[in-house]
């Protein structure tokens, strides 16, 4: 059963490989509360934010580019993105790796 409770936020580095990275693997009993992404991609490509197999946000960056997705401004600490309980908080990419940071939540 899925409680109306949040651990702290929880940031952690991300390095994304050419292809799909799993950032946090989902857990049968929690939301992943995705509050900020932060990075840059090494080469131009595509940068894709999946709950799963289905696509949240996509984005075309330019090498070098930079990338900040952030809680809705004021949104009372709304996430970004929600990921249902048991869904993999995945990251596609194409061109270059991306490196950055992800600040996310868990909601049981």
């Amino acid at each position: 059963m899925i409680q109306d409770g949040h651990e702290g936020r929880i940031e952690i580095p991300v390095s994304a490989e050419v292809g799909d990275t799993v950032v946090v693997a989902g857990i049968a009993e929690a939301w992943i509360y995705v509050h900020e992404i932060i990075g840059d991609l090494a080469a131009a490509g595509n940068f894709i934010v999946k709950a799963g197999s289905t696509t949240l946000a996509s984005f075309i960056l330019d090498e070098g580019q930079g990338i900040t997705l952030q809680s809705n401004t004021g949104g009372n600490n709304v996430p970004r993105f929600k990921i249902r309980p048991g869904e993999d908080f995945i990251l596609t990419v194409s061109g270059g790796a991306f490196t950055g940071a992800c600040v996310y939540s868990l909601r049981y």
